[in-house]
């Protein structure tokens, strides 16, 4: 079997992922360059049986060109790049790594709170520049933070933030972890608006569909104190970005941290560029540990899905007719 790889970060720390690949017959190819366009994957697409991308766009025409696809594997969680209802039509499985990249992204989610906080960014920002400025900021300690999610992510941003002891209260649409709610004393919001009016730190971590879709909104950043920030390393999506570039202009809020963007990379032009706010490349996931970790997950599943039948693994095996 072949595996075409557009993925820039696939076997960059952990070379024995590819190894692994190799020892179980299959042909590792890197793609031609380290972006690919939908065309040029569509292209290179024919003769392939897996494909394992990272921040790259798989749409229907890929799906139309592949003759002998049977998986696409992201290189990490999101999945919003690929066509899911192209590649369910084709039969092909879509799987990804969910939780190899957690510590990563929840010690950056960390670090954002303490810079956006503590003004870290603005005081180097000044003192290189010959000023001696200190300008007192919020603590993490004793504050309440909001959770928006307590999937993988969630959970171990509060598993990091324990040392702080903030009150921590959160709001998750989908089934939850009762034990670990109880144990570390999460007040559990029936509602998303509750959390938005008490968190001093709004922590999203949280995936995009169509309910999540900008629920970081007008309405919603309202609700907000005018001392408070909103931390994004999930989905850029996540947040209307007009709406919060309003906030901040007005002061409905204290600020923002934003590691996830809409459209990424981040235009030049973008509207989140000329706030006062804190901005970094989308690089939550980008440890080394946390990349060596999920290489080894996605060659491992790439294995037991094609080798061994393990269809579970995928996330729209239920949604494919067995012909298929």
């Amino acid at each position: 079997m072949k595996v075409l790889v557009t993925s820039k970060s696939f076997g960059k720390f952990n070379p024995e992922a590819i190894e692994l690949l190799e020892r179980s017959g299959f042909a590792v190819v890197r793609g031609t360059k380290p972006s690919m366009t939908p065309a040029e994957i569509a292209a290179a697409i024919p003769g392939f049986d897996a494909l394992i991308v990272g921040n790259d766009t798989v749409d229907r025409s890929v799906f139309l060109a592949a003759d002998r696809l049977k998986l696409v594997h992201m290189h990490g969680t999101g999945l919003d790049g690929i066509d899911m209802e192209a590649a369910t039509a084709k039969g092909v499985l879509v799987a990804n790594a969910p939780g190899a990249n957690k510590n990563a992204v929840a010690e950056l989610i960390v670090a954002l709170m303490l810079t956006v906080g503590r003004r870290i960014d603005k005081h180097s920002s000044a003192l290189r520049q010959g000023a001696w400025e200190r300008t007192p900021g919020r603590e993490v300690s004793g504050s309440v933070v909001g959770l928006l999610g307590l999937g993988n992510i969630g959970r171990r941003v509060v598993e990091l933030l324990s040392g702080f002891a903030p009150r921590l209260v959160a709001y998750d649409p989908g089934s939850v972890d009762e034990g670990f709610v109880l144990a570390n004393g999460i007040s559990r919001a029936a509602t998303v608006e509750r959390v938005f009016q008490e968190a001093d730190f709004l922590v999203l971590a949280l995936p995009l569909a169509e309910q999540t879709r900008h629920i970081v909104n007008a309405r919603t950043l309202g609700l907000m104190k005018p001392t408070a920030y909103v931390i994004n390393a999930s989905r850029g999506a996540l947040i209307d970005d007009e709406a919060l570039a309003q906030a901040i202009r007005s002061k409905t809020i204290g600020g923002a941290a934003l590691d996830a963007f809409a459209t990424e990379p981040l235009p030049g032009d973008s509207i989140l560029r000329t706030l006062d706010i804190v901005i970094t490349p989308h690089l939550a996931a980008t440890s080394e540990q946390s990349t060596a970790r999920v290489s080894q997950r996605v060659a491992e599943n790439v294995i037991a899905i094609l080798r061994h039948g393990r269809t579970d693994l995928a996330v729209n095996a239920p949604s494919i007719i067995p012909e298929a």
